[in-house]
């Protein structure tokens, strides 16, 4: 997207340069499952014609997000039907490999490569400079027109506001204390499956547990165990067995009881709390200085709605900058179209994490009233295509959460309540 706008893009990247598929220091979370969903696709494939296709000559699944998944929520099954919306399944350092490989053919995108952002520098209330530290010591000042913090976890910029006396946004946090634990498998029990990927998903408040079991390039599967406040994490192929016994679909531990693992080392990953800045609360940042993607709100993962969230904004911005804004304006622009971006997402995973007991933070409001709309949703989606095609949408972030109150969609959630009702 800056390509577009700018002689020069300088990405500033602590880990190597990395020339096969494989897990960057830098991302702890690379090596457990990720989805790309439709809306994030779109975004990629409009950047880089031909890259879903690229991928699946590489070895990525396509499948078909209702037809090919087997989707046990709330206790009950998701209806399977050809719903016509194909996702590309792979790994996380796949799919990032292949579009670092496109941007390194970019002649004004240039990368730093085991480099490190030790400051920034501001004059006149404006972000202008990064100073970078790298490998071999080397401390370089890089004047810059706009500078973007899209350091994850990490959130640079927390710290940096801090040191310069500048006053640091509001800031939410819901711990929910989700942990995942994964192992890829060369091959799965030698069972006849109608699916592409398995989602179980917990059953809150009496089931804290669940896991996903989805393909990767090479023809291995990736299975992943979740936990939410669970104190008994799999470290071992043998307690990762017995852990899997007791989730919410039957088909789990009997696809990967006989199955045979590429190693038995367990992969986990914790991810303690649910955050966002609300830098759209503030007018007296300093302007040049941008905050996107998990570095200004990091969501629950289970909704695997990181990627496409980053793709989204990334796409706001683009359209910020075609406007030829002051960078004052930029600024303040940027961050409120983010967080409005974020808004329903992040209160889509409060919802649903806020059904297990161990979660904590500020409830929003009718959080109540939520919870049991969204559950209806969820049950609906166990036998009518509609109601689930319409859920569908509105997971992929194609369609707003209000899509799911149309009348003729209400009908469809309570006809089982109504018949009920009638007899």
């Amino acid at each position: 997207m800056l390509s577009e706008f700018f002689d020069e893009v300088i990405v500033i990247e602590k880990d190597k340069d990395h020339k096969d598929a494989s897990a960057r220091n830098g991302i702890p979370q690379g090596k457990q499952g990720h989805v790309l969903l439709k809306s994030g696709e779109e975004i990629l494939e409009e950047l880089f014609p031909g890259l879903i296709k690229e991928l699946s000559q590489k070895g990525a699944t396509l499948s078909d997000f209702a037809g090919d998944l087997s989707w046990s929520h709330h206790g009950r099954h998701k209806v399977r039907f050809d719903s016509k919306v194909f996702i590309s399944q792979q790994s996380r350092p796949l799919l990032e490999l292949s579009i670092q490989k496109r941007l390194e053919t970019m002649p004004n995108i240039v990368f730093h490569y085991s480099c490190k952002v030790q400051n920034l520098l501001y004059r006149n209330n404006e972000v202008d400079s990064v100073v970078t530290k790298e490998q071999n010591g080397n401390v370089t000042e890089i004047p810059a027109d706009l500078i973007i913090d899209a350091s994850g976890a990490a959130a640079l910029h927390t710290k940096w506001l801090k040191d310069s006396h500048f006053y640091m946004p509001a800031k939410t946090e819901i711990k929910v204390d989700l942990f995942y634990a994964s192992m890829v498998y060369q091959k799965l029990s030698p069972l006849t499956r109608d699916w592409h990927s398995l989602l179980s998903y917990p059953s809150p408040p009496s089931l804290n547990r669940g896991g996903t079991i989805s393909p990767l390039e090479e023809n291995h599967m990736l299975v992943t165990l979740i936990g939410y406040g669970e104190k008994d994490v799999p470290t071992n192929r043998d307690s990762f067995l017995q852990y899997s016994k007791k989730l919410d679909h039957p088909d789990f531990f009997q696809a990967i009881k006989a199955g045979l693992p590429l190693s038995d080392t367990v992969q986990v990953y914790r991810f303690p709390s649910m955050r966002r800045f609300h830098f759209e609360r503030k007018n007296h940042l300093p302007s040049g200085l941008l905050v996107i993607g998990d570095a200004f709100c990091r969501v629950d993962p289970v909704f695997a709605q990181g990627m496409s969230l980053a793709a989204m904004e990334a796409k706001a911005l683009k359209t910020l900058l075609s406007k030829g804004l002051s960078k004052k304006d930029l600024t303040k622009k940027f961050h409120r179209k983010v967080s409005r971006i974020v808004d329903m997402p992040w209160l889509t995973a409060l919802t649903e994490d806020f059904r297990f007991s161990t979660t904590s933070g500020p409830k929003p409001a009718g959080l109540n009233l939520l919870q049991w709309f969204v559950k209806k949703v969820s049950l609906a989606c166990s036998h009518d295509e509609k109601v689930y095609a319409q859920f569908i949408t509105v997971l992929h972030l194609k369609s707003h959460p209000v899509s799911l109150v149309k009348l003729s969609l209400l009908a469809r959630i309570f006809r089982p309540t109504i018949l009920k009702t009638r007899r």
